[in-house]
């Protein structure tokens, strides 16, 4: 099954408001590009052209994100009406260069559907209503949990990641009630902490609940889905603090399924969470 690579909108302090929202619609809607390949391309084709660095190719590549533009797309000229996109930005490196462009920002990949609710600060939301309630923060899994008593914080949201794609969506169901509907590749932690894609789970598996008790596998259902998927970037780089409560499961942030997709990962538990063991 392929990796989707879904667009995403990647907010940084450094950026007015006005960029912040240039840079949304290029990501929700004029430069979405939709595979790896295409990512990569458009990295290549920037570094060929001297608008990125290879150092900064490099570093996109491994995040799996690709550079965007504030006056140039994918989409040229099916773009939306005010769109500041004037330009067809390629995404291959054959392709010719172009001058005159002026670099906004990148886009990054998603993995949940809208419907799925996150926790967020004490409150479990769909992740579209936290990111235009302008939520900063996500509820992600504390160094100070226990067996049998995990502990949550609160870890800055460096992105809200969302975008359009057309795929297969795993739907989890438990006979403890709980279901969550993910794309293949989202990250879901297993019984013994075991980090795996959520295409590799079939009924029988046991996974670990958010509350740390063990949630047992009875339906797993796959559908064609078409519309946005989302996800969160918290700003902490440590594996422990990018574990999630996702409808009652423990699930991985974005991190998971970009630059930690080749790691091995676990959450050990014993007489404290073992955060060298991720």
């Amino acid at each position: 099954m392929k990796n989707v690579f879904i667009a995403a909108a990647v907010f940084s302090v450094c950026l007015s408001s006005t960029a912040l929202a240039q840079l949304s619609t290029r990501c929700f809607q004029d430069d979405q590009l939709v595979t790896i390949d295409l990512a990569r391309g458009r990295n290549a084709w920037a570094r060929k052209c001297g608008l990125i660095t290879a150092s900064r190719e490099a570093y996109l590549n491994t995040e799996n994100e690709y550079q965007v533009f504030t006056n140039g797309c994918f989409a040229y000229p099916a773009v939306p009406a005010g769109s500041s996109c004037s330009f067809h930005v390629p995404a291959d490196e054959a392709s010719a260069c172009i001058t005159g462009l002026n670099k906004l920002g990148t886009c990054v990949a998603g993995c949940t559907t809208p419907t799925q609710k996150v926790a967020f600060d004490g409150r479990m939301l769909p992740i579209p209503e936290a990111y235009a309630s302008g939520v900063t923060t996500v509820t992600a899994l504390s160094p100070t949990s226990e067996p049998g008593l995990l502990r949550y914080g609160e870890q800055t949201i460096r992105s809200y990641v969302a975008g359009d794609t057309q795929e297969d969506i795993f739907a989890l169901e438990t006979k403890e009630g709980r279901r969550l509907e993910v794309t293949a590749e989202h990250p879901m932690v297993l019984g013994d902490g075991t980090m795996v894609k959520a295409r590799t789970l079939q009924a029988g598996d046991t996974l670990m609940g958010a509350d740390g008790k063990p949630l047992h596998l009875t339906r797993v259902t796959v559908f064609s889905f078409k519309g946005q998927v989302w996800n969160v970037r918290p700003e902490s780089q440590v594996k422990l603090e990018n574990v999630m409560n996702a409808e009652g499961f423990l699930t991985g942030s974005v991190r998971f399924q970009n630059e930690w997709a080749q790691d091995d990962y676990r959450l050990s538990l014993r007489d404290e969470v073992d955060v060298g063991g991720l």
